[in-house]
């Protein structure tokens, strides 16, 4: 017996998606304005515009010069994202279609959100220009983060900012910090410390972000810390995911199938700090 219709799984599926997202969720998400002709082929094009405009004084009737908008592609590549599962008949039989359906698309949207997530992650990561470097592999001090900020030079307004994001690994350091967690400076804010979705507290009025996914890996491993403007990451998924049900009638077990196409881009080098122990 099928669980799903396909119609009514993928919405339901991209919720799940939706929630499970740590930074892509901070990301600028263009998935709505691209029509599935751009997803065929292997790269997908972001759109991406540089300020040009330079405003000078003019003499009496005198005239301005007008500087072109450039409005460029930033190409990235397509990934195929899927996820599978499967399930036994007896389980069926023992826990019902509606409980097992639920928890086969939780799981689903689960895995596809944090694979995504960490293309993003890498993108963010291996791409990113401006950098600073930290002492210790799995601490980081106030000092070492003002030092990632000073990269933005004066473009520090609290509202350009999307969030810091940081290894869990790195949330004592957060917490030992004066402009985390003292009450007698003005800029930090009551309740940091206490995680809600993914969000530890508040640092200079800015979300910090809690994100274990491809952020301290390799055989030497060390905290990878982000802090990211707003627009400075971007990604798309296809809104149709496919779904397939099959069953084998010697085993006894049904195998689920949910795959659709993503694609994640740093649009603005600008707008990403990278802050590591080892800078490249």
């Amino acid at each position: 017996m099928a669980l799903f219709i396909p119609e009514l799984a993928a919405p339901t599926l991209i919720s799940f998606i939706q929630h499970r997202l740590v930074i892509s969720k901070i990301a600028t998400d263009i998935s709505k304005s691209v029509d599935n002709i751009r997803w065929n082929g292997d790269t997908i094009n972001f759109p991406v515009f540089s300020r040009t405009a330079v405003a000078t004084n003019i003499a009496n009737k005198g005239s301005v010069t007008p500087s072109e908008i450039d409005g460029t592609n930033s190409t990235a590549p397509i990934n195929h994202v899927s996820a599978s599962v499967k399930y036994h008949k007896d389980t069926l039989r023992s826990s019902g279609g509606e409980i097992l359906a639920n928890l086969a698309l939780a799981d689903l949207g689960g895995a596809m959100a944090t694979k995504m997530d960490l293309d993003l992650m890498n993108e963010a990561i291996n791409n990113a220009v401006l950098k600073s470097a930290c002492a210790s592999a799995d601490a980081i001090t106030g000092a070492e983060l003002e030092k990632g900020f000073a990269l933005f030079g004066d473009k520090q307004n609290i509202d350009e900012f999307a969030c810091i994001l940081i290894n869990s690994k790195l949330f004592p350091s957060m917490l030992a910090m004066d402009g985390f967690t003292s009450s007698a400076l003005t800029y930090t804010q009551q309740g940091n410390g206490i995680v809600q979705q993914q969000c530890c507290g508040y640092y200079r009025g800015i979300p910090v972000m809690l994100s274990d996914n491809g952020n301290r890996t390799g055989t030497t491993p060390e905290c990878k810390t982000l802090i990211i403007k707003k627009g400075g990451l971007g990604f798309a998924m296809k809104q149709g995911i496919e779904f397939d049900e099959s069953y084998n009638n010697t085993s006894f077990y049904t195998t689920i199938t949910a795959d659709s196409y993503a694609a994640q881009k740093l649009l603005d080098t600008d707008k990403v700090v990278l802050i590591a122990k080892t800078i490249t």
